[in-house]
């Protein structure tokens, strides 16, 4: 019988999950895609043990976004959470994002998204996507504003290229929100 390192079996597996779901994220920051092998080397147990948890490599990449997007969703509803003004929601949704981008946590959710994950866990992951969206779709409903789906759509473009400049070093955190904010702020002014 195995040595369990925990008071409990299930203690022990949750911890095994842990430890893969660490090991994986550390190789997916290294901006590669990655084996069950290599995974099974960084944690110390043989590639068959890795399978008693998943299934492949992208099932434990899927797992690594589902709990990073959980995350971030989580961070984004209590950012919005306390706001009256649906435009306050707006404000705080895109502060939120894009300070979430400036601390470097998103650069394993940029990362994991050139892995290739199974077609299942890939639905999975889109619909944790939308709801990162939630908060600002919400409040876009809230100011009557027409087409609230395309609008929010539209609001996540942006912020999705101020991103990619917070990212590529282009510009500040600070500078690249407070344009965005600009943008959006003006642009929800004229519907």
């Amino acid at each position: 019988m195995p040595k369990i390192n925990a008071p409990t079996v299930a203690e022990h597996r949750e911890q095994r999950r842990a430890d893969l779901l660490t090991a994986a994220t550390s190789l997916i920051l290294r901006g590669r895609a990655f084996t069950v092998a290599e995974v099974a080397t960084e944690v110390g147990l043989s590639r068959s043990a890795v399978y008693e948890y998943y299934s492949g490599a992208g099932d434990l990449v899927a797992d690594v976004l589902v709990d990073e997007l959980t995350d971030w969703a989580d961070h984004l509803r209590a950012a919005t959470a306390h706001q009256v003004e649906p435009a306050d929601v707006v404000h705080a949704w895109v502060v939120s994002v894009l300070g979430y981008v400036a601390d470097g946590r998103h650069a394993l959710v940029r990362a994991a998204a050139s892995i290739e994950l199974p077609p299942t866990r890939r639905a999975e992951v889109q619909a944790l996507h939308r709801e990162l969206i939630a908060p600002l779709y919400e409040a876009l409903v809230a100011m009557d504003a027409p087409e609230p789906g395309q609008l929010s759509a539209y609001v996540w473009g942006v912020v999705d290229a101020a991103i990619n400049r917070i990212e590529s070093g282009a510009c500040s955190a600070d500078v690249e929100s407070a344009a965005v904010l600009n943008f959006v702020r003006g642009g929800l002014e004229r519907v």
